[in-house]
């Protein structure tokens, strides 16, 4: 196991004990709902996006104590976010992380109501605190989640579907926005935790978003694989826009690296002990699962 292995279980690790401590308090119930959220919730996952968060906040000096919150609030995010994508009407997914979906456990609409109650949640979690840049964290959730964001994203991702005459243009235009938006929010709400000047923020965020299409694409080599947990090929079976639709493996993996080098780059001379950024960028680039 790497460094970096170690350090990102490290992070794991605080931000697993957070959630399990957030879960405890605020979702004690056992009704249907609550205990679809606490099964999304806790089905695992490397949990990437709250990493970062946490992994941004220390880079630029500050406490990652100061950034759980936000943490907590884009996993929450990115959560909802897998339970509405699984269900018959989105992706229509039966596994999630090598588990049942959500909405094969608990039905349909209890799914959607889950996924429902975790967006609203995480504005909350955000909103709860007393920081001055509380204003400014809740703006770019919802910038990066919303009708200009993620959900952008999830639209044309469907409309693409079983669909002829999209363009590279086209492809990098939906995973930009599906799932390069929030993990540069992920970066941007860690800068912003800790008091980061806007022009890091900013950086940060074009990091974070870069990061995610080189992800995306990554991602798009894995469905082929057995070790994603979800459906092997599924997106491929479906007819979904993926990369490698338009170019062959070795390609898909240099535009990956092309995309991840220059994101890299955004790093450049706005952080001091910017090497954990940088072994991040690295090890989403190289994943195996």
């Amino acid at each position: 196991m790497s460094n970096f292995d170690l350090q990102l279980e490290h992070w794991q690790s605080v931000f697993n004990k957070a959630l399990d401590q957030h879960i405890e308090f605020h979702y004690s119930g056992n009704d249907s709902v609550t205990e679809a959220i606490k099964y999304a919730l806790k089905a695992g996952g490397k949990r990437v996006r709250p990493a970062l968060c946490l992994m941004t906040a220390k880079a630029l000096g500050g406490d990652p104590e100061q950034a759980i919150p936000a943490a907590l609030a884009i996993e929450f995010v990115h959560t909802y976010s897998l339970v509405h994508d699984d269900l018959p009407c989105m992706d229509n997914d039966d596994l999630r992380r090598g588990k049942p979906t959500t909405h094969k456990v608990y039905g349909e609409a209890q799914a959607l109501l889950a996924g429902d109650a975790l967006l609203t949640d995480a504005f909350n979690v955000l909103a709860s605190q007393s920081q001055p840049s509380t204003g400014r964290m809740v703006k770019e959730l919802a910038s990066a989640a919303g009708g200009h964001g993620m959900v952008l994203g999830q639209s044309l991702d469907l409309y693409w579907t079983a669909r002829a005459g999209a363009s590279r243009l086209d492809l990098d235009r939906i995973h930009t926005l599906k799932t390069g938006r929030l993990l540069g929010c992920s970066a941007a709400l860690g800068a912003l935790a800790v008091d980061a000047p806007m022009s890091t923020v900013e950086r940060l965020r074009r990091f974070g978003e870069g990061l995610g299409l080189a992800f995306q694409i990554t991602d798009d080599l894995l469905d082929e694989t057995c070790n994603t947990g979800k459906s092997v090929g599924k997106d491929r079976e479906s007819g979904k826009l993926t990369y490698l639709a338009m170019m062959a493996p070795d390609l898909a993996r240099q535009a990956a690296k092309s995309i991840s080098s220059a994101a890299i780059q955004e790093l450049d001379g706005i952080l001091t002990g910017t090497s954990d950024l940088r072994q991040f960028a690295l090890w989403l680039l190289g994943r195996s699962s």
